[in-house]
């Protein structure tokens, strides 16, 4: 199986005939010294603000589709500046899912946080609260206008860490 152009694989377990090795000779981390841990709320949002690209996935005709996007966080709500076309017209209203990650495939370390929730066009809003989230600084990676605003407020969060086993308090 090809590996994914972001360099993960997909899954947070491996095997570990191919795991790194150390400088001593050793591994650095088979699957068996591994921890998939879970992530709670409030360092989800912590670890969304340090990052700036996630991807966004919509349904659209009844099949999924996934597409790379630049993103601010305020507060709990995760803005995302775009141009019209697929992700406007697909995520406005409609359940959606933010996936931002950080992983390392060296070390076999690092966390995923998952957002799902409605996506709301704000575009053309006024209210206070639009206004607010448009401000935020999104800087496209993509050249172009993008001049439209996805907001996915309240959103549901989760996040796994993978890494190795925690110390013991022995």
């Amino acid at each position: 199986m090809a590996t994914p152009p972001t360099g993960h694989n997909g899954a947070m377990t491996d095997s570990h005939d191919d795991a790194p090795q150390n400088e001593g000779g050793g591994t650095a981390g088979s699957y068996e010294e591994r921890e998939l841990q879970a992530i709670s709320e409030e360092d989800c949002f912590a670890l969304l603000g340090t990052q700036d690209l996630g991807r966004l996935a919509v349904v659209r005709d009844g099949q999924p589709e996934i597409f790379p996007v630049n993103y601010a966080l305020d507060g709990r709500t995760v803005v995302i500046r775009t141009q019209p076309g697929v992700k406007l017209s697909y995520a406005a209203l409609a359940r959606v899912a933010f996936e931002v990650e950080d992983i390392d495939p060296e070390r076999r370390e690092g966390w995923v946080v998952v957002v799902k929730g409605v996506g709301e066009d704000i575009t053309d809003a006024i209210d206070p609260w639009s206004k607010h989230a448009q401000a935020h600084a999104v800087h496209p990676w993509v050249s172009g206008v993008h001049e439209c605003h996805i907001a996915i407020a309240r959103p549901v969060v989760s996040g796994r860490r993978l890494g190795g086993p925690t110390p013991s308090s022995s």
